[in-house]
């Protein structure tokens, strides 16, 4: 029942199942029965309202006692209407398609007592009833949510209800509404939702309007796509798993909304999340003043402080006016492996210091070390031996002219 049917019913089965089951009676008992059966994970997710979660390799189960006399009235305490739809187990027997082309519905197949599937044929979003919205107002940011994953429409009065209710949503623990903000940023196109949702006032509590830059966001979509069509190899990056199955292009996302990454800190971001945000938008107006001229040394200095997150920044950039033109020497050197300002390679260690200058171990080695660094990208040594004498001369007080012929 619930999302399972509904995504079934769209032709929508993604990898991993995510099943719905409610029984009359021994819900518990009978997950636990069937984990052992087949050696899957088991875990009780709501001891007061009978849910466990049976945990299988490729998708998950849930099994939940029914809430009222029958499962129609379970249904009826559903969120919308489109997830309000059920069907008996013993017609999942046999290798049977449910999409709505194929011409099942007349046959009684499904229980739908909210008309849920006339809702998936007109691609609408409807409210079963707003105390169930009001219940858990979750729910609230999840219709958004569900808008933009589907593609549908939010029917006018449940769009009404849902901002009435948003000042609810300042009750849910941060990290659920974490979870629905990172899986609306993730679908494509998902932030021309989130506008949707911020021009409602649906997260005000949240993400305060006076801490948001609502052209750059408005431009992120846009920027990022063109990015992957000129960069392909740029996916590796956005796709990239900060915490657990949120992505770096969530938090590029969030960075492009927001004016401060303490206006966020609210939201729970895990510390690898916390630490791109906080770069992202420290090195931005950094990096806007190294567009017009930047030397070698300048370059290196500016991607070892910002390597790990780098195409953020640039895409901020660019969703805030500046030039593919201006950006893409930039993106090019970070995308080669083999670029001597952006990674150098190593010509001496601090052993090689200590073994053939006799330096004594102390913070200087490492100023010695940076300063090769610099000398390196600025293409005046390229081997280990010039290395040495120029460290050399720097102990001996001189300066150092010495460049490769």
């Amino acid at each position: 029942m619930g999302g399972w049917v509904r995504d079934r019913l769209l032709n929508r089965q993604g990898k991993y199942l995510d099943l719905d089951f409610v029984l009359p009676e021994n819900a518990v008992e009978v997950a636990q029965v069937i984990a052992h059966k087949y050696k899957a994970g088991f875990v009780v997710l709501d001891a007061d309202r009978k849910i466990a979660r049976v945990v299988f390799k490729n998708g998950t189960a849930d099994f939940a006692q029914q809430m009222g006399s029958s499962l129609e009235q379970d249904l009826g305490r559903r969120d919308f209407c489109m997830n309000a739809i059920a069907m008996e187990c013993h017609q999942l027997i046999g290798n049977r398609s449910l999409g709505i082309g194929d011409g099942l519905f007349a046959g009684g197949d499904f229980i739908d007592p909210f008309d849920g599937i006339g809702d998936l044929t007109a691609k609408r979003i409807r409210m079963v009833a707003p105390e169930n919205l009001a219940e858990d107002p979750l729910r609230i940011l999840r219709g958004y949510r569900q808008s933009a994953q589907l593609g549908f429409v939010i029917e006018d009065l449940t769009r009404q209800v849902l901002i009435k209710l948003a000042p609810r949503l300042k009750s849910v623990a941060a990290e659920r509404v974490y979870t629905e903000l990172g899986h609306l940023l993730s679908i494509n196109n998902g932030s021309r939702y989130m506008l949707e949702t911020i021009g409602d006032h649906i997260l005000e509590d949240w993400l305060p309007s006076q801490h948001l830059n609502l052209p750059r966001f408005a431009e992120i979509e846009r920027v990022i796509s063109n990015l992957l069509f000129l960069f392909p190899n740029l996916e590796l990056f956005f796709s990239k798993h900060l915490a657990g199955d949120r992505l770096a292009i969530v938090i590029v996302k969030l960075a492009a909304l927001s004016n401060s990454a303490t206006a966020l800190e609210f939201l729970g971001l895990s510390r690898a999340e916390q630490r791109w945000l906080i770069g992202i938008l420290r090195y931005l107006p950094q990096f806007i003043s190294l567009l017009d001229h930047a030397t070698p040394k300048g370059q290196y200095k500016f991607f070892q402080s910002t390597l790990e997150f780098f195409p953020a920044i640039a895409t901020l950039a660019l969703a805030s006016g500046y030039t593919i033109n201006q950006i893409s020497p930039w993106l090019e050197r970070w995308l080669n492996p083999n670029d001597l300002i952006v990674y150098p390679i190593t010509l001496i260690t601090g052993d090689d210091l200590r073994k053939d200058l006799g330096i004594p171990p102390s913070p200087k080695i490492g100023e010695f070390l940076e300063s090769v660094k610099i000398a390196q990208v600025e293409g005046k040594i390229s081997s280990k031996a010039e290395a040495i004498t120029f460290v050399q001369s720097i102990l001996e007080g001189e300066t150092f002219k010495f460049y490769k012929s």
